[in-house]
Formats: structure tokens, sequence, C-alpha cells
């Protein structure tokens, strides 16, 4: 090869590897403009997701916190900024003070994640226990901040009652006569006792049965399963502060 031909081929290489490596393949970021956000919440699949739907089901909380991560697209500040949140009106019929609260959504100074925090309400309108009521949440500009990207994000959330006994409730004794204020009690004295009687076997039945067992109607339900260790460390203790003012079947003892 002459010394001609074999430099031709040398720049031409050179030539497609600046090519290759312009803006067009690797986007930077543009420090002049306004720093953006972004929502960034993942689901339990870990998959980028922009929509929660929440049932208070037996929950006896009177309100639930919804939490969404946002990120920043820019530099961290050397101050706090605000991230600023509006209802779209078309697409929310939550009424705030009514439905939800917002807490101030802060992008604190050398940070580059903040986290807006619903409060979903639960007392204010009985009409949840008929029906759901949605909230889409828009990020707009403000003076610091553009939204990017993922800027709406949508909550959607009931207080609907279920009126009928699960089938795995109908299948067990140490329980006590079904209503749903008894299955609110049992899933408050299994959550608040459950996990310190033994963790790991608790994690495995959320794991296997969901939250409020919502998975158990589709498989052997938890009560037999683990049935001695819900009724040593659940229903013993549930029944002696309850028997007085609650009907159970049968006084739960161990096998």
């Amino acid at each position: 090869m002459n010394i001609f031909k074999h430099s031709y081929l040398l720049l031409l290489a050179a030539g497609l590897f600046a090519t290759a490596c312009t803006d067009e393949d690797y986007k930077v970021y543009d420090t002049s403009q306004k720093d953006a956000v972004f929502f960034n919440y993942l689901n339990a699949s870990g998959v980028n997701d922009s929509i929660i739907d929440y049932a208070f089901n037996y929950d006896i909380a009177t309100e639930h916190v919804v939490s969404l991560p946002l990120s920043l697209m820019g530099m961290p500040g050397q101050s706090a900024r605000t991230i600023d949140l509006e209802p779209v009106a078309d697409s929310t019929d939550m009424v705030a003070g009514t439905h939800y609260t917002i807490d101030p959504v802060v992008l604190e100074a050398d940070s580059i994640t903040a986290t807006a925090r619903v409060h979903l309400l639960r007392n204010n309108d009985p009409t949840i226990q008929q029906r759901k009521f949605k909230l889409r949440l828009r990020i707009t500009e403000n003076s610091d901040l553009r939204p990017e990207g993922q800027r709406d994000f949508t909550i959607t959330y009931s207080d609907i009652r279920p009126t009928q006994r699960p089938g795995w409730w109908n299948t067990w004794d140490p329980l006590p006569e079904y209503s749903f204020e008894n299955a609110q009690l049992f899933f408050k004295y299994f959550y608040e006792l459950a996990p310190k009687a033994n963790k790991s076997v608790y994690d495995e039945m959320i794991a296997a049965y969901g939250d409020y067992f919502v998975k158990a109607g589709s498989m052997r339900g938890p009560l037999s399963m683990y049935d001695n260790f819900l009724i040593q460390y659940v229903l013993i203790p549930m029944y002696n502060d309850t028997k007085d003012q609650i009907t159970w079947q049968t006084v739960p003892q161990i096998h």
C-alpha cells in the first residue's frame, strides 16, 4: 500500500469517528437553560409508571400518604428550589381540602431528587364509599424550574368497603363472625403484631397474599398455611382484648 493511500484511509477513519461522536449521538446538557424536573415513580415491578390506584380497603387509617419521587434534569442548586404542582382541571374530580392535600414540594440545595407527598383523606366525603375519585397532577414552570419528560401523574382512590366476607374467612372457625369492622380489626392486629412476632414469616405472607390478603382467593388461604402462627400471634391477643365486644365463632386455640 503506498503512503498516499494509507494516509487517505487514516483520514477517512478519523472522519467517520468524528461523525459518530457528534451531539446527535451523545446529548450534552445545556447548562445555559433553566433546570427541569420530572416524575420518576417506579411501580411494584420496577417499571416507570404515572398512575397509582389506592383503596383504603380494611385499613383503619383516616388518611393515606402517596409519595411521588421527582428527579432533577440539570445541576444541583446552591439553595432550595420550589417545585410547583397543580391539578389538571378537566382530568380531576378530587377537591383540595376535602379529598386530598399536598405538602409543599422542595428540591433542597445540592440535591437532585425531591418527593411530593399527597395526603388522601378518608372522612370528609362519604361518596368515596361508592366510587373512585381522581387527581391528575401536573408540574408547572416557575422562576427556578420547568417540567420536562414525565410531567403528569394520576392518583385514584376510594373507600369502597367489602360487604361480602372473603372466601378464606368463611372457611376458618377461629376468626370472629364476619363484618367489615371485624375484618378491619383483624388486619389492625395482624399488621401491628405479626411483623413483631416473626418478620420473615410476615414478609412471606405479604409476598404470597398481598396487602389485606387480596390474592388469597385464588390459592390456599393464609389461614390454612399459617394457622398456628396467626392464632398464636394475632387471634389470641385479639380475642383477649375483644371477647366481650364482638362475637367469636370459637375460642382461638393452638392445635
